[in-house]
């Protein structure tokens, strides 16, 4: 049952849903814009304030995240377009969604994952999963980035390129010369 009320006392509308499992994915609160001529938000939040203190938009749950989903793609990859910003624990993740179709497969790769400063103040990147980044060697305020999966082989105008190759930090420089600058 789905009941929606106010509290006067706060000025607040609230929708309450225990209805539980549906037989497809839902949500208890659904906005659209169903007109494709007009390219405008289809939520806008606006708050004031005086010391900008307040969140804006607040998720409480045991995994808390932001799922973000381009319905325009075509394609072969079921993960195109796919991308969540996660929370788990001390660490702020974001994640994009795997290409696998199957069941045992699907979920999100990390992509980059901060750790709140309390917790060691940390980031990481380039690890599939959160979990691989462990304590980070037990440092804090450390960098840990992921060998590089395929090491870059062409040039990039009018940048660099840093990466780890087998546990080394190194730069490509656009016109394609790799610098070690420390050796595992």
């Amino acid at each position: 049952m789905t009941t929606i009320s106010t509290k006067s006392n706060e000025g607040a509308l609230v929708i309450t849903s225990n209805d539980g499992h549906l037989d497809s994915a839902s949500a208890v609160l659904e906005v659209s814009a169903t007109n494709p001529e007009y390219n405008q938000p289809v939520l806008r939040i606006k708050q004031a304030g005086e010391r900008g203190g307040a969140a804006s938009i607040r998720i409480d749950g045991p995994n808390p995240d932001i799922e973000f989903v381009e319905t325009s793609l075509t394609g072969l990859d079921p993960g195109a377009g796919k991308f969540e910003i996660a929370v788990q624990a001390d660490r702020l993740q974001i994640n994009g969604r795997r290409a696998a179709v199957s069941a045992d497969e699907k979920g999100f790769d990390t992509i980059v994952v901060f750790q709140r400063p309390a917790a060691g103040g940390n980031i990481g990147i380039g690890f599939k999963k959160a979990s691989q980044f462990g304590k980070f060697g037990e440092g804090q305020g450390v960098i840990a980035i992921a060998n590089a999966s395929v090491p870059p082989t062409v040039n990039l105008a009018g940048a660099g390129i840093l990466y780890v190759e087998d546990g080394a930090l190194k730069y490509r420089g656009s016109n394609g010369t790799v610098t070690e600058i420390a050796p595992a």
